[in-house]
This record gives structure tokens, sequence and C-alpha cells, in this order.
């Protein structure tokens, strides 16, 4: 089942910012999310919760990457939540 053309991307530069953006910038907004919420929450609630949460958030975070279509906007998404959950946790460590 061949895919829309309109979501593929013929540069290889694009098709590894949107990968990467998808992997790392996911996780890494997906674990601030979540030690931000173990600030503001109980944090023994947070670390159980975790173990199955991370695995919806994660993904979650994955699939907001690829439905943006340009890869620096899905970076600039993952880079503004990833500082969003950070200012969130200065300020409970506050």
């Amino acid at each position: 089942m061949p895919a829309k053309k309109k979501y593929l991307h013929q540069s290889s530069w694009a098709k590894t910012g949107k990968f990467t953006a998808a992997l790392l910038g996911g996780l890494f907004a997906s674990i601030g999310i979540h030690m931000a919420l173990a600030l503001w929450l109980d944090p023994r609630i947070v670390i159980s919760t975790t173990l199955w949460s991370m695995f919806l958030v994660w993904p979650a975070m994955m699939l907001i990457v690829y439905w943006i279509k340009k890869p620096w906007v899905s970076w600039a998404v993952m880079l503004g939540l990833t500082v969003v959950s950070g200012l969130f946790i200065f300020l409970g460590k506050m």
C-alpha cells in the first residue's frame, strides 16, 4: 500500500530530522513531562504510574511529530515541550 506523496520527504536530511525528532525529541519531552509531574504531584504516584504512562506518552509524541509536515517545526514543538516542562521543574524546585 503506497503512502501519499505529500507526506513523503525526498531529502535524506528531512527524513533523518523527522526520525530523530520522533525518537529523541519525543523521549526528552516525555521525560520532562514526567519529571515535572513528579515535582508537582506526589512522587510515589508518578513513579508507579510512569511504568505504563511512559509507554503511552512517548508514542503519542512520536505521532505528533509525524503529523507535522516540516521537520524543523516538529523539532521546535518537541524543544518547546521540553523547555516548558523544564520551566515547570525549575518552578517546582523554588
